[in-house]
Formats: structure tokens, sequence, C-alpha cells
């Protein structure tokens, strides 16, 4: 396979603070998680569960369903609010509220696809092409199983989508406290203290696609993924540390100061002046900006119970006001609406060098 090195152009200045001028750290967020948290009002969680409801007796699918519905007009200011955040502000925000009880999972699923569908287009998380995604812990059934469907943990990361989000249905008996990291607060920090380490991750890195290429696709990336690029003044993020140590692997390894810029960032990202960590509690859903907010999560231990088994529903989806971003930033081929390329007979396993990502 010709591996081609396409060097992406970096411009280290802070000239795009003034489009992200909400770059923060987890000193700036006085409450912690309530300073990103927006709550759903009694009269906007049921006119949720009655859309919900409707639509599930209706029994159409969920691709089927918009937001144009009566009974979710009291959540369309809210939502725009939040969309808008998500967009062009913090680049997070954390509904609660989802009214969980006694609603089935099947009208649970409806409620938050119907909210998704203001942040965005979904699109396919995986080989098995879905949309609407279950984050749960299958590594007893298959142990190569990818990063969500299992109970590791997993180091701060974009994933590959503009936005992604997640709500709680159930917590796990012990762990799976959440982390988030902002992007542009994280690039203005190696500028200013490893400016030469942010040219290495300017110029990025190939990535392996691990068994997740659509059909003639190579594993790996044939140009390099930039870390940080910037596109008409918008500074953005794409990271996933273990696609980039598998390609390193099968491609003769990296520098000794690749690493070391990779070590760099993950330092300062993981760190308590720029990483918050909070616990996601059933019903609520935080959304973010895969450009500009890194997140993950600490291991998790499921009880035996079915109460205590974890389980987080995930969205992808292609932005209705995309961020300007460069075409090298792309890992799958499919474009930001088009996700990961559904294949017969696949499942979203790898094998594993390790359990940190």
């Amino acid at each position: 396979m010709a591996i081609k090195d396409n060097r992406t152009a970096m411009k280290l200045s802070y000239a795009h603070s003034q489009l992200n001028p909400t770059g923060w750290k987890s000193a700036d967020l006085v409450n912690g998680k309530a300073d990103l948290t927006i709550p759903l009002s009694t009269e906007q969680q049921s006119g949720l569960r009655t859309a919900a409801q409707d639509m599930v007796a209706s029994g159409q699918p969920l691709d089927h369903l918009t937001h144009h519905i009566q009974s979710m007009d009291t959540l369309a200011k809210t939502l725009r609010r939040a969309a808008h955040e998500v967009d062009s502000g913090r680049g997070i925000v954390i509904l609660q509220g989802f009214p969980l009880a006694e609603s089935s999972l099947a009208e649970i699923e409806v409620m938050y696809w119907l909210v998704g569908l203001w942040f965005g287009t979904p699109v396919s998380q995986s080989v098995l092409g879905e949309r609407l995604g279950h984050v749960e812990d299958l590594s007893d059934i298959d142990p190569d199983a990818r990063a969500y469907r299992s109970h590791w943990e997993l180091g701060l990361h974009t994933d590959i989508s503009d936005i992604v989000s997640f709500l709680c249905v159930r917590r796990a008996a012990s762990g799976g406290m959440s982390r988030f990291a902002n992007a542009i607060a994280l690039h203005d920090a190696m500028l200013s203290r490893h400016p030469d380490a942010l040219k290495i991750l300017y110029r990025g890195f190939h990535w392996h696609r691990l068994g997740e290429q659509a059909e003639g696709q190579s594993s790996i990336t044939e140009h390099r993924v930039p870390l940080f690029s910037e596109l008409d003044g918008y500074v953005s993020c794409r990271y996933i540390r273990n696609y980039i140590r598998e390609a390193a692997h099968d491609l003769g390894g990296l520098t000794s100061e690749q690493e070391q810029a990779l070590n760099l960032f993950d330092e300062i990202a993981r760190s308590k002046e720029f990483c918050l960590e909070c616990m996601l509690e059933p019903g609520e859903a935080v959304v973010m900006n895969n450009h500009t907010t890194l997140h993950a999560r600490t291991a998790f231990e499921n009880g035996t119970d079915p109460t205590d088994k974890r389980l987080l529903l995930r969205l992808w989806m292609a932005s209705h006001t995309p961020r300007p971003t460069l075409p090298e930033i792309e890992v799958f081929g499919t474009g930001r609406a088009g996700g990961i390329a559904a294949r017969e007979n696949a499942t979203p396993s790898f094998r594993r060098r390790d359990s940190a990502e």
C-alpha cells in the first residue's frame, strides 16, 4: 500500500480565538457539570413523553421521525439554544430531565432521537450501520469489542462525526465517570508551552481503520490525519490514540518526537487544569461538538442485577451548521454525512494491544 505524506499547512497564531471565544478549562466551570447543564421543564418532559408514546404506538421507524411535531413546540427554544452552544459556544451541553421513569426503552430511544434531530442528522456509527447505538459492555461475548462495547477505561478522544451525544439510561454498579476537555484550550496550551510539538500534531498521523474500512478501502489511511487543523480561522481537533498506535505498529513505529508530542498532549488534556470529571446520571444527555470537545470515561463494573448494568444511548450526527474543516480529517472517506459504512457480516471488533484507549 502506498502511503502518502500530506503535510497539512498550519498557522501557529491566535487568529482562531476570535471564532472560538469560549475555549474553557475545568476551573472556568465554577459549578462543574451544573455550568453545562440545561434542565428540561416539567412541561417539556411531558411533551417529549407524549410524542414518544404516540410515535411508538404508530409503529413508525426512527428514520421516519422528525422534530416537527406539535407536542415538542415547547422544547424548540431550549433545543435551539443548546444547538447554538454546541456549534458556536462551549461545544458541550448536558440536557437534564429525560423522563425515563415508566417509559419503555423503545420510547426512550424515540425521545432521544427526536431531541438529537435538533442538533444534526444521525449517521452510521460502525460497520453494523446503527444510527442509534447502545453503549454497553459486551466484552464477555467479544473480548475484542470496540471501545464503546467494552468496560475498559477510555482515554480522551474525539469521535469522527461532527457531533456526538450520549444519553444515560442506567449507571454501572461502580465506575464509569465521564471526562471532558476543550480542544481549543488544549491547542492554546500546546502553542504556548510546546510549539514544536504542536507542529507535529498539525502534521498528523496515519490512522488504522481497525477492520471497519469500506469494501476495497485500505486498512490504514493513505494520508496523515491532523490532530489539529485550521480552516477559515476555525481550529478543529480529531484524535483517537489507539487508531494512531495501531497504524504506527504496522508502519514501523512512531518517531521519538511524535511519541513525545502525543504524550505531551495527553498529559495536558487529562490534567485537572483542563479536564472536567463528572458522572452522567440517568436521564442526562451530553451533546458535544466533536471538533472542539474531547471525551473519555473511567473503567466500570456492572452488577449482577439488570438495573446495575450500564447502558448509554449514543448518536453520531452531521451538524445542521457544519464547522469548516479540512478534508484531511476524514478517516473513513464517507464525508461528514456518511459515518462508517455498513458491511454485511461484519462487527465493530478489533485486536487490542492494550486497554488504555
